[in-house]
C-alpha cells in the first residue's frame, strides 16, 4: 500500500492525493489534536500511487527563485479596502477574474462557521473569501473542481497558503494559461476542530449564535488585531469586540502554539514563491516608505512570474502601486525568510483542550495574563534607579554563586 506519510510533519494537509485518487479511497480525518490527515480506504486501494506522485512532501517542490518584482499594493476601492484584512490585493485579483467571467476559490466560513475552500463567481460570494483566517480550511474537492472549469476554458483564481499552492498544481500537473494562482504569506495554521470548539465556547460565553469571525478589523485602523465577533439576534446582526490579547485563541495563534507540525519545519517560508503573486502585509513599511498612509491597511505584492508580471496594467486600475524590494518586505515578514519556532507549550495547550476543555483552557490562559500584567504594571511604577540596583544585586548573587561552585 502507498505510505501517504511516515512522520506528521511531512504532511501539510492539503489534500492532493484525496483529489487525485481514481477510486475515491483516501479520505482526510483527524487525529487526536484535530488536524487533518489522509487515511487510505484498503479495500479500494489499487495501489497506483498517484497519492505519492502528486505529494509535495515526498517530491521537491518547484523553485521559482526570488520574486521578479515586488510591489506596496492598495485598493483604490475604498469598500473593498476596508473588508479586506491588509490592502484589498485579493479583490482586485478577483474583480479582474470576473470581469473574465471566471471563478475565485478560496477560504470561507460556511453556515457552521468551519473554514472550507468555495467557489465564487460574483462579488456577493467573493466578500465570504476576504479577510485573513487564521485556521486552516478544508480543501474538499476543490482541486479536482478548479480543474473541471478549467477544461471548459474558464478564467480561475486559486488562492491559499503555499503548501495547498503546491498541492493543487502538483494534482493539475500542467499549465493553463487561464489560471492564476495567489500563495498568501502564511504564518501557520492551526485546525478547525480547535477554532469550532472556540467559536462554540465563545456563543455560550455570549449566549447568541455567532454567523461571522473577522479576526483583523479595522475599527482601530491596519494592524491592530483587533477581532469582531458577528452575531445573530432574533434575525438581526450584531458586532462585538475584542483585542487578541483577550481571546485565548487568537494570542495562541500569535505566539506561534497550536500550527500544525508540518509549519515548523515549513519549506515554503522563503523567498522562494509557488504562486504567480504573493500577498501578504507589508509589515515595517514606515522604515523605508514613510511617505506612504497606512491607516486603512497596505499589502506587499510579490510578482513571482512573467504570467503575473502581465498582468499589472489591468491591476493598476484597481490598486494603487508602489514599486519597493524584496529585501524590504521580507525583514519584517519573517515567513519570507524562515519557518516558525516550535512552540515548548503546543503540546501541553492541545492535552488541556483534549481533556479540560475550553473553559479550562481560556481560564488558565487569562489567569496568566493577570500576572504578566501585573508585573508589566510593577515595573511600570518601580524607578529606573531602583531597577538597576535589583539588577546589579542579582548579577552580584550570580557571580558570588558561580566563583563559589566553581571553587568548590
Amino acid at each position: 500500500m502507498p505510505i501517504l506519510y511516515k512522520n506528521k510533519k511531512d504532511c501539510c494537509g492539503c489534500a492532493a492525493c484525496m483529489n487525485i485518487c481514481p477510486e475515491g479511497a483516501i479520505h482526510m480525518v483527524t487525529d487526536k489534536n484535530g488536524f487533518l490527515f489522509p487515511e487510505i480506504n484498503n479495500e479500494k486501494c489499487v495501489n497506483c500511487k498517484f497519492c505519492t506522485k502528486v505529494c509535495a512532501f515526498q517530491n521537491n517542490p518547484k523553485k521559482l527563485g526570488k520574486p521578479l518584482e515586488t510591489y506596496i499594493a492598495i485598493n483604490k476601492d475604498k469598500k473593498i479596502l476596508s473588508n479586506s484584512a491588509s490592502g484589498g490585493v485579493f479583490g482586485a485579483l478577483a474583480n479582474f477574474i470576473f470581469r473574465k467571467k471566471g471563478v475565485v476559490f478560496g477560504c470561507a466560513y460556511n453556515n457552521d462557521m468551519e473554514p472550507v475552500h468555495i467557489n465564487a463567481d460574483n462579488v456577493n460570494d467573493m466578500k465570504r473569501i476576504q479577510g485573513s483566517k487564521y485556521v486552516q480550511s478544508s480543501m474538499g474537492y476543490s482541486y479536482k473542481t478548479a480543474e473541471k472549469f478549467l477544461h471548459k476554458g474558464r478564467w480561475v483564481l486559486f488562492t491559499g497558503t503555499p503548501c495547498q499552492i503546491d498541492g493543487f498544481k502538483s494534482f493539475l500537473g500542467r499549465e493553463y494559461n487561464k489560471l492564476i494562482c495567489v500563495d498568501i504569506i502564511c504564518h501557520g495554521v492551526p485546525n478547525a476542530e480547535f477554532f469550532k470548539d472556540y467559536v462554540n465556547y465563545m456563543e455560550q460565553q455570549l449566549g447568541e449564535k455567532i454567523v461571522g469571525f473577522v479576526f483583523r478589523d479595522k475599527l482601530r485602523g491596519w494592524g491592530k488585531f483587533l477581532l469582531k465577533i458577528v452575531i445573530e439576534k432574533k434575525g438581526k446582526r450584531y458586532n462585538k469586540f475584542m483585542y487578541s490579547d483577550s481571546s485565548y485563541y487568537y494570542k495562541y495563534f500569535l505566539k506561534r502554539h497550536i500550527y500544525r507540525k508540518s509549519c515548523y519545519v515549513c519549506k515554503y517560508a522563503c523567498g522562494n514563491r509557488l504562486g504567480d503573486f504573493t500577498m501578504g502585509d507589508f509589515w515595517g513599511i514606515k522604515k523605508y516608505h514613510p511617505e506612504i498612509e497606512v491607516e486603512e491597511g497596505v499589502s506587499v505584492l510579490l510578482v513571482n512570474t512573467s504570467t503575473a508580471k502581465e498582468l499589472l496594467d489591468d491591476l493598476s486600475e484597481c490598486l494603487k502601486l508602489k514599486e519597493s524590494t524584496f529585501d524590504k518586505a521580507k525583514e519584517h515578514n519573517g515567513q519570507l525568510q524562515n519557518p516558525p519556532e516550535f512552540s515548548k507549550k503546543r503540546e501541553k495547550i492541545f492535552k488541556i483542550w483534549r481533556k479540560e476543555g475550553c473553559e479550562v483552557l481560556d481560564k488558565k490562559y487569562l489567569d496568566e495574563k493577570k500576572r504578566k500584567d501585573y508585573l508589566n504594571k510593577m515595573k511600570a511604577i518601580i524607578p529606573r534607579s531602583i531597577k538597576e540596583k535589583i539588577k546589579r544585586f542579582i548579577l552580584e548573587k550570580i557571580k558570588k554563586y558561580f566563583y563559589t561552585t566553581q571553587y568548590e
